[in-house]
């Protein structure tokens, strides 16, 4: 098959896993936003699902053939050469998870965050620490299936910055921490300075406006987006 129709064929397979995930963030979105609290459970299995089904596509055989028939191609431009390379990278990372492990991840994610929402109203991190060991336990499972040399962490850190090591972050901190105590030596040497304004109240409804004038500002399109109030920060 010429290789122009290879790619295509790996471009519509990568949008239909694309489309999964993306009706995924709108659940999150949701769950963020406008959920009532009955709908937690039915969430976390809805968005296991979706989680599932998109790493099941991902992690085809026939998907990973297709990859390794189209990096073998000298005839693809180099963001072409470039998409498949990562993707077949993201493969060999993503077929050491199996479909029930990443089922698991994504229900426990949900439940945990519903438990850290209530915690936050109750104020009691009790509320939150059941569900939060059992997450950094699967974190854990997560490092080992995935593989790592050195620290466990190296293998959840891969994932954000490529190529980027617990020991390489301890280099970085180091360096940074003599300067940083100097600066914090200069300033606690200083008279206190003027706070107070980070202790008045400000009306909730006036930050809205102020957010969405900034917002508009921006030039932000609200026909194709759109702002809302939730627990956390997040953007989908």
């Amino acid at each position: 098959m010429e290789s122009a129709k290879l790619y295509e064929e790996y471009r519509s397979h990568i949008q239909r896993i694309a489309d999964v995930k993306y009706s995924l963030a709108v659940l999150q979105w949701d769950q963020e936003t406008y959920m009532p609290t009955k709908g937690a459970a039915f969430r976390a299995r809805q968005s296991a699902t979706l989680s599932e089904w998109a790493h099941q596509l991902f992690t085809q055989k026939s998907f990973k053939t297709l990859l390794l028939e189209l990096s073998s191609r000298k005839d693809l431009d180099p963001l072409q050469q470039k998409n498949v390379e990562l993707s077949l990278y993201d493969y060999s990372q993503q077929e050491k998870l199996t479909p029930e492990f990443v089922r698991t991840m994504s229900e426990q994610v949900s439940k945990s965050y519903q438990s850290w929402i209530q915690a936050r109203k109750e104020n009691s991190f009790a509320v939150f620490a059941p569900d939060l060991s059992v997450l950094v336990d699967l974190k854990r499972q997560e490092a080992a299936l995935l593989g790592y040399e050195g620290h466990p962490y190296n293998a959840l850190l891969n994932q954000y910055e490529r190529g980027c090591t617990v020991g390489l972050l301890d280099k970085v901190f180091a360096a940074l921490q003599a300067p940083l105590e100097e600066l914090l030596s200069g300033i606690a040497s200083q008279p206190p300075v003027d706070n107070a304004f980070l202790r008045q109240p400000f009306a909730k409804d006036q930050q809205w406006k102020f957010g969405m004038e900034v917002l508009k500002q921006m030039g932000f399109d609200f026909e194709a987006g759109r702002q809302d109030i939730s627990e956390h920060p997040f953007t989908t």
